[in-house]
């Protein structure tokens, strides 16, 4: 076996411009199938990130306006409301229910004043198990208390964008803000999200009934949330759900408008899929690149095996066995195959290196929904066993062929 990767590197060395070329196809195919996987994981995780500030089991569900007229019930245009006794009776009905809560909204934004800023941003009471069902990260200070709740503080928890407006480089926490005339302690300042939770970043967040109170509003809201039991499926019970608030609201079962439900198991659940098919379109369009290299390898090793003709029936004259002059000629494709994949894999985990780069670069002036790539340990390995398989099928047909040299032929030729 010494003596064979002697003579491989030798017929390598002796040809280093045609082995290179060779090997280029390879080492590209490898380089892009890094890159490609690495991208998709981080844009996967990038839009799996945009749930984490749901709880995975929990369902929130908005009242709109009827496009319907019902027999037994709403109009057409009239606005779907949700009220205490609805969500006590809801949780009784579905016992896997394990919180149910209001969101409050102001029905427009508000001006929002501190010191000489100003800025319109959205007021929401939220109930007291909010934060439970949506998973709210704070960036300092902290949540709202149940002391906020029994002793209807004056207490908030701001967005993002609200402290950069109102507060710019100052520390919120502490400070009062005023809100329509009513002054406000700030307890909390959320963290940064991206661009599709930007309604939390520029949102206001106090006790429900402290709104309540304050402005003034009925207890009617048009939306709640809902965590389940964890080993619940959601799907089953989203339509059950339906059918109960259509009985206990009274809006038509076929308006599509008057309710909206957004379910996050569900939604979590689509997107996994959606990912499952691009990660295996990846995994064929960097096959595609391995295969092109994989066949120029075989082509080469076919011009190799005419070139050394003479030479094999020399080998055989000499008493080299058929086995051996395959072995030869297989092993010198798979060394081929496996040194350009490496330098595949070391370009391509540049090339990922630098697509983090950009992606830290973006990250820090305008928020995407991209995060960092990556690869598991597992997909090289993956990758390196399609690698060699890929090798010796290319070797295959150039060594058969090299096999079958015929000793009496070669000696002919000599003569």
């Amino acid at each position: 076996m010494k003596e064979i990767i002697h003579e491989v590197y030798s017929s390598i060395a002796e040809h280093k411009l045609r082995s290179l070329l060779t090997g280029f196809g390879v080492a590209w195919g490898m380089c892009i199938l890094i890159v490609l996987l690495g991208a998709g994981n981080g844009f996967k995780s990038g839009i799996l990130t945009i749930f984490s500030s749901y709880a995975s089991n929990s369902i929130w569900v908005t009242g709109n306006r009827t496009s319907k007229t019902s027999s037994t019930g709403l109009q057409t245009g009239v606005e779907v409301k949700f009220s205490d006794h609805l969500l006590v009776k809801t949780q009784n009905v579905f016992p896997q229910i394990k919180l149910i809560t209001e969101e409050i909204s102001l029905f427009n934004a508000k001006q929002v004043n501190y010191k000489d800023n100003a800025g319109y941003f959205q007021i929401k009471g939220a109930g007291e198990d909010y934060k439970n069902i949506k998973q709210l990260d704070l960036a300092a200070g902290s949540w709202l208390n149940p002391l906020d709740y029994n002793e209807e503080r004056r207490s908030v928890v701001i967005g993002s964008r609200v402290k950069d407006v109102l507060f710019k480089n100052e520390n919120p926490i502490g400070k009062s803000i005023c809100i329509s005339g009513v002054y406000f302690q700030v307890k909390g300042i959320l963290s940064e999200g991206t661009i599709f939770n930007i309604a939390e970043q520029n949102s206001v967040y106090l006790p429900s009934i402290t709104l309540i109170n304050i402005f003034n509003l009925n207890r009617e809201y048009n939306t709640f949330g809902i965590l389940l039991d964890n080993d619940l499926t959601t799907d089953n019970f989203e339509q059950q759900l339906k059918n109960f608030l259509i009985k206990e609201i009274g809006f038509d079962k076929e308006d599509k408008s008057a309710l909206y439900i957004n379910n996050i198991q569900l939604q979590v659940k689509a997107f996994n899929s959606l990912f499952s098919g691009i990660n295996t379109f990846l995994w064929i369009l960097g096959i595609c690149f391995l295969l092109s290299g994989m066949i120029s390898i075989a082509n080469i090793m076919l011009v190799v095996v005419k070139e050394r003709t003479k030479e094999i029936g020399i080998r055989k004259a000499l008493g080299a066995t058929p086995r051996s002059i395959i072995q030869l000629i297989m092993l010198e494709s798979v060394i081929i195959t496996v040194a350009f994949g490496l330098v595949g894999l070391i370009f391509g985990s540049i090339g990922l290196v630098t697509y983090n780069w950009i992606i830290s670069a973006i990250q820090s002036s305008q928020e995407t929904i991209f995060e960092k790539g990556y690869v598991e340990y597992g997909i090289i390995l993956i990758s390196f066993a399609i690698l060699i398989i890929s090798g010796i099928i290319a070797g295959v047909w150039p060594a058969k062929k090299a096999g079958e040299v015929m000793p009496i032929h070669t000696l002919n030729d000599l003569s």
